[in-house]
């Protein structure tokens, strides 16, 4: 039986055989993300780890890409406090303890990348297109990145793309050790849901214990809340910059 447990702002969300899918669902736009679908996502995130029946989720987009990142035009609702949409789901993501398995397909950008971070599961294919293009919108990465990513893929590596904001592929994020699994790209749904399948049939308490080990939450909220932050000033420089040069 499917269990809807949210459905607004273009992310679903259901529950069954012990799974919750979470899909993205704004294709024209490549599913960039504004500030409800931010909402929405971080409930959904909280209400599966909260779920009894629960044991595994999993993300996909629809369409041709799986997440264009943040929609430009939403950056005219930053600055973001705490109590906002986007720090809100950066925590969420970096507080779910059950496994969390992604397909990705076509491109991911910016916070489409950073919050596969703390995804346990990647599955994407060797042509998809990755981007982290920060530097060119003259913004901090976010999603504790700033750590994460030099954990992935070193320090050296994590240097050159987050200052360089230039693609890669799916390949290299394979090779590089950013995401789990390449598979052909017809192939990347149908293998991320049996991966999920195949975590939901493992021990979930011993599953939470691996990831609370490899993973733990409270190690980059900090993180989380600085480059937020560095968000916001960024924002604000700009801001001020339009007023000087249009009083």
């Amino acid at each position: 039986m499917v269990v809807n447990i949210l459905d607004r702002d273009c992310i679903v969300s259901s529950v069954s055989g012990g799974i919750c899918r979470i899909t993205i669902e704004r294709p024209e736009k490549r599913n960039a993300l504004t500030m409800s679908m931010f909402a929405a996502l971080a409930e959904s995130l909280r209400l599966a780890d909260e779920h009894a029946d629960v044991r595994c989720i999993l993300v996909t987009g629809s369409g041709n890409s799986f997440c264009a990142g943040h929609d430009l035009a939403a950056f005219s609702e930053w600055p973001q406090q705490p109590h906002d949409p986007v720090p809100i789901f950066l925590h969420a993501i970096a507080n779910v303890r059950k496994p969390v398995v992604v397909a990705v397909q076509g491109s991911a950008t910016g916070i489409g990348v950073t919050w596969l971070l703390h995804a346990d599961w990647v599955v994407t294919s060797a042509e998809t297109a990755f981007r982290l293009p920060f530097i060119d919108l003259g913004i901090a990465p976010e999603a504790a990145s700033t750590v994460l990513l030099k954990e992935a893929v070193g320090v050296v590596r994590a240097k050159k793309l987050l200052m360089s904001g230039e693609k890669f592929t799916g390949a290299e994020a394979v090779e590089w050790g950013l995401v789990a699994e390449m598979v052909a790209a017809e192939e990347v749904s149908a293998t991320a849901a049996r991966r999920a399948e195949f975590l939901a049939s493992k021990d979930a308490v011993m599953l939470r214990q691996i990831k609370d080990w490899l993973h733990p939450a409270d190690g980059f909220h900090q993180r989380i809340d600085e480059e937020v932050n560095a968000i916001n000033a960024a924002v604000l420089r700009r801001n001020q910059r339009l007023q000087e040069k249009n009083p």
